[in-house]
């Protein structure tokens, strides 16, 4: 069995008896191998609790792998084997280069990974977010010809919402905004698990929702700027911080869901050791893999949350529509992971790139940073009547000011209470052996009011993906 460079899409193995089973859908192999609660791994657990998905090779059973990224694995008479291939790796090629030629050739591999993509279909359909990859995708597409129809979700005044239709305007592209109903979870959280399982935290329903509403729209395969982010550097900076002293998480706590001091006064089940083997197993990824110690921090990130978490964007779309990831390009991964750390905090040379070529979108500020790349009178003022005013007064009489984030799943919740968080009420008593229900209370109460901290919802997230696995099974 052959991988892509990053392992985009996870394969799961394990053994059956006599036989072997392979799957790209997790709940096959569980479902194969009859496994129970007696097969859970603890520290793929704690993983789960703590990252909302798990890291290395681990999954929730001690018996059930992944395969490792750019790799090639088989069966053979001695059991199972992989053989890294190596054929992305970092190095320091471009460290002594001069800035403008970085830029310069960060621009040429970008746009030729997209046009060569774009060119393959007459028509696309982008969604357009407030951030840099997809905004990127939008310049190439406008600098080509390509036949694009751009489309947002989420709440009307969310920040994603308000610049994509000004970056759409720009580009000369069709928009238009696709609001999600607020029983999507309900419709959408039971066929997630048959698709993922337990392999990551119920949190992509929203997009099964918007690709469904996308059938109503005229033919054409979307185009996803997934993985763009951390190739060129997104939140390096604060995997540096976080990785500095023994982390039990890859990410840092705003993007997690349990923290590890929470996890250890809500775990009913035996948790330091578990704990302690996330921590090492960590250690142990970040000193495998080759280069400095800025490139292993991000080959942890493009090893772990990308390739096991955040691939469920590219998935799903394929899965719909069809879909397009250009951003996974080698030649460009080579170029960025060859970059100093200077072109990567704060996605400075993709910055530099927009200012030079994308002057237009430049100026369209986003959920990219407190500021756009080129700043304009236009935006200087209202910025400052922004800073002057009350915060619910500016959301509607300025929108887009104050990084207001989707948010999708939590009105949701509000209109259903605990029927959106399927299965947690039905395994109530079961999951009370393992977690303390009172946090799992506290966390839900506090989804229910308005101030819509993501830490709360992450961990119901989490402890519903758990709640799967504790489902009574049906023989057939």
């Amino acid at each position: 069995m052959w991988n892509d460079w990053l392992g985009s899409i996870p394969v799961y193995h394990t053994q059956v008896q006599n036989g072997r089973v392979a799957s790209t859908l997790e709940p096959v192999p569980v479902a194969s191998a009859g496994f129970t609660t007696d097969d859970f791994f603890l520290p793929g657990l704690v993983s789960l609790l703590l990252n909302g998905h798990f890291i290395s090779d681990w999954t929730l059973y001690k018996n059930l792998k992944t395969i490792p990224a750019d790799s090639v694995s088989q069966w053979g008479e001695k059991g199972f084997w992989t053989k890294p291939l190596e054929s992305v790796v970092p190095s320091q090629d471009r460290w002594e280069a001069g800035w403008d030629d970085l830029v310069d050739e960060m621009h040429a591999l970008a746009h030729k990974a997209i046009a060569d993509v774009l060119k393959t279909r007459s028509t696309w359909i982008l969604p357009l977010s407030a951030g840099l990859d997809s905004r990127l995708i939008a310049g190439v597409a406008s600098d080509i010809g390509s036949e694009v129809r751009t489309y947002a979700w989420g709440a009307s005044h969310a920040t994603d919402v308000v610049y994509s239709r000004k970056l759409a305007k720009v580009c000369g592209f069709s928009w238009k905004h696709i609001p999600l109903p607020n029983d999507f979870l309900l419709k959408y959280t039971q066929p997630w698990a048959n698709i993922y399982g337990t392999s990551m935290h119920f949190q992509g329903m929203y997009l099964m929702c918007f690709l469904d509403q996308l059938a109503k729209e005229p033919e054409g395969t979307t185009i996803s700027g997934y993985l763009g982010d951390v190739l060129s550097g997104a939140n390096l900076k604060y995997l540096a911080m976080l990785h500095a002293q023994k982390s039990y998480t890859t990410h840092f706590e705003w993007m997690s869901a349990w923290s590890a001091d929470k996890l250890r006064t809500a775990a009913r089940f035996p948790i330091d050791e578990a704990l302690e083997r996330n921590a090492d197993c960590i250690r142990e990824e970040l000193d495998s893999y080759p280069g400095t110690w800025f490139q292993r921090l991000r080959h942890l990130q493009l090893r772990n949350r990308q390739r096991l978490f955040t691939a469920f964007l590219p998935t799903l779309m394929d899965y719909w529509r069809g879909t397009a990831t250009p951003f996974i390009d080698r030649s460009f991964a080579r170029f960025t992971l060859s970059l100093p750390r200077a072109a990567l905090d704060d996605r400075r040379l993709l910055g530099d790139v927009f200012r030079r070529y994308y002057g237009k979108l430049s100026v369209i500020p986003g959920s990219y940073g407190s500021t756009p790349f080129i700043l304009t009178g236009k935006y200087l003022i209202q910025r400052r009547i922004a800073k002057a005013l009350p915060v619910t007064l500016f959301r509607s009489l300025l929108k887009g000011f104050g990084n207001i984030q989707i948010g999708v799943d939590f009105e949701p919740i509000q209109a259903h209470g605990k029927s959106s968080l399927w299965p947690l009420p039905d395994v109530w008593k079961q999951l009370g052996e393992w977690l303390d229900l009172q946090q799992i209370e506290a966390d839900f109460q506090a989804v229910m009011k308005p101030s819509q901290d993501p830490r709360p919802l992450r961990r119901l997230q989490a402890a519903q993906t758990f709640s799967s696995a504790l489902l009574p099974r049906i023989n057939s």
